[in-house]
């Protein structure tokens, strides 16, 4: 599913979760030229990066690694990106909660 707002949860077990697992995809409307990005329960063991591609189908580049919290924090967008979140590091019995959106 892919929309203006991408809004998950990373969730582990007792095991450390495997890596790579990746978040809905967000296509930036048009109009829109910022994207916002809040996440709760990163620190140095707990992280995520972002990723975008400039058309459907292409490659994924990767972005910024996240490892502390972020609180509406405005990433350059343009019109028809794509972006997604990918889970980097996450220890066992922590999840990681996220949301990019792109919102007036």
């Amino acid at each position: 599913m892919s929309g203006p707002i991408v809004q998950e949860t990373f969730t582990t077990s007792g095991a450390p979760a495997s890596v790579g697992n990746a978040s809905d995809v967000l296509v930036v409307p048009t109009g829109m030229t910022t994207m916002r990005l809040t996440t709760v329960g990163l620190d140095g063991s707990n992280t995520i990066k972002t990723q975008k591609r400039t058309s459907p189908g292409g490659t994924w580049v990767d972005q910024t690694t996240y490892n502390s919290d972020q609180t509406n924090t405005a990433i350059t967008v343009a019109a028809g990106e794509e972006w997604r979140v990918v889970q980097v590091t996450q220890q066992a019995i922590k999840d990681v909660r996220y949301k990019l959106s792109c919102e007036n």
